[in-house]
């Protein structure tokens, strides 16, 4: 199936391509909260081990001594889900990039198996934004927001190209700054997470539903207005993709 033209972003839109594709999103999201509760779970019984072998330490040092035991100890498991869980979240940005540019919507499995097939790929684009944001955040905060503005463009080249990361990630800053719809983009992410926020207010299950509706919205809007889109043949021919 070739790709999906874009309808115009709109929020019933989104909301029609969420009512096909729901239980692709509410799978990924109950997965990430399970691995949630696995994580603090875990981190509870490192607490106790913890606690325990620290029980012949004075009592000077025993609070200090045991919070870094159990720190160690919990550090791979929290690691496991931070790369685990982020790359579950990122699919919920993915399946409507992928369906835009493709046709084709990804069920839960298939999620699954996509990110089994390049795990290294994703891995190292989540953490190439992590770096970037956190690196702009404490630099000067603004350079930190505008990649955070920029990340759903990413994720629709990781998802949709096979452009080298570094590559991509420079694109996107092309892409924001220089598609005379950007701004309106930047617009709806702000609206998007404020309504995130609002929701999450009541007991967290909303989210459940407008989590995924903004990253349609999102993800919908750049396919309509050709933000980040994948290369033409003669674009990667000129870059060296091929």
């Amino acid at each position: 199936m070739g790709p999906s033209a874009a309808p115009k972003p709109t929020l019933q839109s989104a909301w029609n391509l969420f009512e096909t594709h729901w239980r692709s999103y509410l799978s990924l999201q109950l997965t990430v909260i399970g691995l949630a509760v696995v994580s603090v779970v875990i981190s509870l019984l490192t607490t106790l081990i913890a606690t325990a072998v620290t029980g012949g330490v004075s009592a000077d040092l025993r609070e200090s001594v045991t919070q870094l035991v159990a720190s160690a100890l919990n550090l791979p498991f929290t690691l496991l889900y931070q790369v685990v869980g982020g790359l579950l979240g990122v699919m919920i940005s993915a399946l409507p990039a992928l369906w835009f540019a493709t046709g084709h919507h990804l069920n839960y499995r298939e999620s699954l198996a996509l990110l089994r097939a390049n795990p290294r790929r994703y891995v190292l684009a989540g953490l190439l934004v992590s770096v970037a944001t956190g690196l702009g955040i404490l630099l000067c905060v603004i350079p930190g927001l505008i990649v955070m503005a920029l990340t759903p463009i990413y994720v629709r080249r990781v998802f949709t190209t096979e452009e080298p990361l570094w590559p991509a990630f420079r694109a996107c800053f092309n892409d924001l700054f220089t598609n005379s719809h950007s701004w309106g983009l930047v617009g709806y992410e702000l609206l998007s997470a404020l309504l995130i926020a609002i929701s999450a207010l009541f007991c967290l299950l909303p989210v459940l539903l407008t989590v995924p509706l903004a990253a349609i919205f999102i993800q919908q809007y750049l396919a309509a207005w050709e933000i980040g889109a994948p290369l033409s043949p003669r674009e990667e021919a000129s870059t060296g993709l091929l």
